[in-house]
């Protein structure tokens, strides 16, 4: 007859499992913190990028003669013909069915269209998104050219 040794489970095997149990569940809990900041700033910039974006490519298909404070305004691509600063002017409070308000979608959401003749026939427009995260104020630049032709 063939006896078959039980084999049980010591204090300290117990002990020390507990130990790798507990020591896992910590570093999972401290990261998720973490992995949800990473993911809200993930989701502001990206909406912040596609605001811009938006933003940029409305105003580059209307066109180099379009392309001024007064006929984006009247065109419902700015807030007023009215410069918030040198060349700069506002979108933060359009909406529009083809791009969306930096006010509604991000916390303390802005944006800012700046206008530049670089050459005769050339202007660059530079439009910025601004919103608050975690206290700090981030932004997000975009720019392009646009020629008469």
């Amino acid at each position: 007859m063939v006896r078959r040794k039980r084999r049980a489970s010591t204090l300290i095997e117990v002990l020390f499992a507990s130990f790798l149990v507990a020591l896992c569940a910590s570093v999972l809990a401290a990261s998720i913190p973490t992995a949800t900041k990473c993911r809200l700033k993930a989701t502001y910039s990206g909406l912040a990028l596609s605001l811009a974006q938006k933003e940029l490519e409305a105003i580059r298909t209307r066109g180099y003669p379009n392309v001024s404070g007064a006929q984006l305004a009247s065109l419902g691509l700015l807030d007023s013909s009215t410069p918030v600063a040198a060349d700069t002017f506002s979108f933060t409070n359009v909406d529009h069915p083809l791009h969306d308000s930096p006010a509604r979608v991000l916390p303390e959401g802005k944006g800012f269209v700046t206008i530049e003749q670089v050459d005769l026939d050339l202007r660059r427009v530079t439009v910025r998104v601004e919103w608050r995260e975690n206290g700090q104020t981030r932004s997000l630049l975009l720019a392009t050219l646009v020629a008469n032709l």
